[in-house]
């Protein structure tokens, strides 16, 4: 499978950033901070806001351990790709919403505006080698033995990489259309 050029992995995180944006732009704080409105669970819009953010951090460490030299920290043993099934995954999800649900809604908004532009700006620095360059740590069976395939995980959904935002685009559109019925 062809990985994405960084112009497209830009494209695609700013597709699905100015989405979940649009989305929840019109709606009141107070109903963006209600918990158990998002997806079925006890998240609220601010919570998704806060996971995604925590993502693309992940990505940023990410990179920053790459060009160290360092094993990223989601491929080691305390990394969210270790071990079977998403145990991982929803360990460390439910711990990072915790850690966000301290901070205000604009702290919020604000740690995810910059996030993403930082993100977008590194990415978009990286040189095409950069971007293809083999992981210098054993990847044996993995499908994550480039940078851009590992970052396409960190920040990718079940129908793609970099596709993050896009798996909760329908609890998003769903919440939003529940608030609509209220009116």
């Amino acid at each position: 499978m062809a990985q994405p050029s960084r112009e497209e992995a830009v494209s695609i995180l700013e597709e699905g950033n100015a989405r979940i944006e649009e989305l929840l732009a019109g709606v009141p704080e107070a109903e963006l901070t209600r918990e158990a409105t998002i997806g079925g669970g006890e998240w609220s819009g601010k919570d998704l806001i806060g996971h995604l953010t925590t993502w693309e951090e992940f990505a940023l460490r990410t990179l920053a351990e790459w060009r160290r030299g360092e094993v990223p920290w989601v491929e080691t043993e305390h990394g969210p790709f270790h071990g079977p099934g998403n145990e991982a995954v929803d360990a460390i999800n439910a711990a990072a919403v915790e850690e966000k649900r301290r901070l205000s809604l604009d702290e919020v908004r604000r740690m995810s505006r910059e996030t993403h532009h930082t993100l977008v700006a590194e990415i978009t620095a990286l040189s095409d080698d950069e971007w293809r360059a083999k992981a210098f740590y054993p990847t044996e069976g993995r499908r994550r033995n480039r940078l851009v395939t590992l970052l396409g995980a960190v920040l990718g959904a079940p129908k793609g990489p970099f596709g993050h935002a896009f798996a909760h685009i329908p609890d998003v559109e769903a919440f939003v259309a529940s608030l609509q019925a209220k009116t």
